[in-house]
């Protein structure tokens, strides 16, 4: 018989990528599309399971064939594996023999700064940050992974921005999802030389099907100098002048007037 219909979470947003399989047979089943749908054959008296990342496992018993079942997952507080970003895909963290340090996108918003760049320093292990100029346009940081392990115009790392060659100063905080510096040889053997000296991955955010939702953020700093100084009068002011042109052996500069 048929089974089909949608899933959906306690707020009824309809789930895409659920996966939905028989309890006794795992590796047999299918997925819900982008809009929550989905449609499996079983058999009287299968039970059909239903996971997604970050919810509580679903279980419906088959009993007859329903074209319009409703399942409602329900949120888990249980904690996720921290996952990282490698060249061949995404692998949990713990399963990783390499050096490579996750960064978590709230960090990288966390305080203001000018780039991405002036960031990494001392919030990244391995990091080594150095800051040449203040003046404005100028003052990004140069970075490297581990130190200078080339000589030449390409000593820095290389930073992948959503597989693509790009610049961290040109992108804003708010736009990265997840942040990876992959530092040892085995993490960046997939990049050849051009991961000699480490290798930045960024993933920006993707449109998804969800709720509208604004995020506004602003920043506001207010200078004053703590000590303003006193300023001399005309006749105090003179009378300084005078004497130091005279104790230089010159005429004064300002006559007494009566």
């Amino acid at each position: 018989m048929t089974i089909s219909g949608v899933v959906c979470d306690e707020m009824q947003a309809t789930l895409p990528g659920v996966s939905i399989h028989k309890v006794d047979r795992p590796g047999v089943g299918t997925i819900t599309d982008v809009n929550g749908a989905f449609s499996i054959k079983a058999n009287k008296g299968d039970v059909l399971a239903f996971t997604f990342i970050g919810y509580n496992q679903g279980k419906y018993l088959v009993t007859k064939s329903d074209q319009n079942l409703k399942i409602v997952l329900t949120s888990s507080n249980a904690t996720l594996d921290e996952a990282v970003v490698v060249g061949l895909g995404t692998q949990r963290k713990a399963s990783v023999v390499g050096a490579i340090t996750s960064v978590s996108a709230k960090d990288l918003q966390s305080i203001p700064a000018t780039s991405i760049n002036n960031l990494l320093g001392g919030r990244v292990p391995g990091i080594i940050s150095l800051q040449t100029s203040g003046e404005p346009g100028k003052n990004i940081s140069e970075f490297w992974v581990r130190g200078i392990g080339t000589f030449g115009a390409s000593s820095g790392a290389l930073v992948l921005i959503d597989g693509l060659e790009g610049d961290l100063s040109q992108i804003d905080p708010a736009d990265i999802e997840s942040f990876s510096v992959l530092k040892d040889a085995s993490a960046t053997a997939v990049y050849g030389v051009r991961g000699a000296n480490g290798v930045v991955l960024v993933t920006t955010k993707r449109g998804q099907e969800d709720r509208m939702a604004i995020t506004y953020r602003s920043n506001v700093s207010l200078s004053h100098l703590t000590r303003m100084p006193k300023y001399l009068g005309a006749y105090d002011y003179a009378k300084l002048a005078n004497e130091a042109n005279v104790v230089r052996g010159n005429d004064v500069l300002y006559d007494k007037m009566e």
